[in-house]
């Protein structure tokens, strides 16, 4: 086989099925790999990535399409495990599988060898040969040294690329293109057909599937996953400028227990109080909702309007709890996205306490960039040359706010309304201190949406209820 015949496969069909199983597994056994293989290539698939000479043989023996070989074997001091030396190489050389995948990253080989004296044995054996790449440079590195096909497959999977996100790996695909003019082929995570069309849209050649098409085991952990598996209470955090809130849940996300007290002046003081309550209730698990932009990867603030004292900076972590901390707007959707009147649904929330926030779910997941941060509604400008959270956020009023701030005030909550709405929930939840005062409620009749605007459920505690929910109902992309 050639590059010419190859790109005229994937022509006909890009989705290359990787068939292949864990050690050890129900899965690991060559008669059902090859049945997994056979429902792939039923459905139109024309290559297959295989691991290991026993499986590449027995499926070989009962299909005739072109095979991906490669073997995985670890090596003492190595990372590389992924057809490593010239001895792998050679056993699927013998194979006769038409392609051969090797670890292309620009880690040290096992026994000395070089990626060029790897990438030589395979050529001079007719086969083509693929470079399994993780980064931009290994990528450029593999086209260089003339590789027939490169593959986004390691991205992610190496110490120096763990994903910041569960999806794949879009811009790395995307520079790719632009640096070579091997195959090119999208792996990694691809999970949902969306993600095919993308790969196919930026220019990938084709894109190689596994756990997702052919690994039960795979999916069912990941069906699994995503039901509660909390049985016991939890602990939900609500930190804003004015109080510092903690509730004890069920795991049926009943509120059980409340205390609160005056937003602290020292970070320590709020973990001292945190701290205490989780381990008066003797609680494992905590979801904090709080002011700011918090990377839920560290727990840490990076961003923060002030509200807070000695805050920016500051990590929500414990040796002894397990922690996950995030936005209040993006904690409080999220609780309400798990409510039953909103479960399945696009929902998202307005919050009108000390500040403004705002939150969108939809199908499992609080729409937020890679490291946490939220819809700016509150910071969008209105006429008055003020910002919404200037003019609807508490903190602006001493008490019972005037006629004139009220008249401000819902001017601001139509602005952000109209914002939210072209984020196209299905339903707007109003909740907050402000949002759910008197004044506020008697107004909301007036107030305008594409979408309904619901009254949250949840009443004063829906941000302690989404920061215990985050525990309950992990979001997904979270993780």
């Amino acid at each position: 086989m050639d590059q010419a015949e190859l790109r005229a496969l994937l022509k006909q069909c890009p989705v290359i099925a990787s068939v292949q199983a864990d050690a050890g597994t129900p899965l690991d056994n060559p008669q059902t790999l090859l049945a997994c293989a056979q429902a792939s290539i039923q459905q139109g698939v024309k290559v297959l990535r295989l691991q290991g000479v026993e499986n590449i043989n027995a499926i070989r023996s009962a299909v005739n399409i072109p095979v991906i070989g490669l073997i995985k074997k670890k090596y003492p001091k190595s990372e590389i495990y992924i057809t490593p030396t010239e001895n792998e190489a050679k056993e699927l050389i013998s194979t006769n599988c038409e392609i051969i995948a090797i670890d292309a990253t620009e880690r040290a080989r096992p026994n000395g060898e070089t990626l060029a004296d790897l990438l030589k044995l395979i050529k001079s054996a007719g086969r083509l040969a693929m470079a399994d790449c993780d980064t931009f440079s290994s990528i450029r590195n593999a086209e260089e040294l003339g590789f027939d096909i490169i593959s986004t497959t390691l991205n992610g999977y190496t110490p120096d690329t763990q994903p910041s996100s569960p999806e794949p790996n879009f811009n790395l695909l995307r520079n790719a293109r632009e640096a070579t003019k091997a195959i090119l082929l999208a792996e990694g995570r691809f999970a949902e057909p969306w993600q095919v069309q993308a790969a196919l849209q930026i220019g990938a050649d084709g894109v190689v599937i596994g756990g997702a098409i052919n690994d039960p085991i795979k999916q069912t952990r990941r069906f699994v996953s995503s039901a509660p598996n909390v049985a016991e209470n939890v602990v939900g955090i609500d930190l804003g400028g004015t109080w510092l809130r903690a509730g004890l849940f069920s795991p049926g996300l009943e509120l059980l227990e409340f205390d609160q007290i005056a937003a602290p002046k020292t970070h320590e003081e709020r973990l001292t109080f945190i701290e205490s309550f989780a381990k008066r209730h003797g609680v494992t698990r905590i979801g904090v909702s709080a002011g700011g932009t918090i990377d839920y990867h560290t727990n840490t603030v990076i961003e923060t309007k002030g509200f807070i004292p000695e805050y920016l900076g500051m990590p929500f972590l414990s040796a002894s709890k397990r922690v996950l901390a995030i936005n209040d707007g993006l904690a409080t959707v999220w609780g309400h996205a798990c409510h039953p009147i909103f479960a399945g649904k696009r929902v998202a929330t307005l919050a009108l306490g000390t500040g403004v926030g705002a939150g969108v779910v939809d199908r499992g997941r609080i729409i937020t960039d890679a490291i946490g941060n939220y819809p700016r509604i509150n910071d969008a400008y209105l006429p008055n040359g003020k910002t919404i959270e200037e003019t609807l956020g508490g903190i602006n009023f001493d008490g019972e706010p005037s006629s004139d701030q009220k008249s401000e005030a819902l001017r601001a909550a139509q602005v952000a309304i109209d914002q939210i709405n072209n984020q196209f929930p299905d339903v707007i939840v109003i909740c907050g201190g402000v949002g759910l005062s008197d004044w506020f409620q008697a107004a909301l009749p007036q107030l305008s949406s594409r979408c309904p605007l619901e009254v949250s459920p949840y009443g004063e505690h829906a941000g302690l209820t989404g920061a215990a929910a985050l525990q309950i109902y992990p979001p997904g992309g979270l993780d």
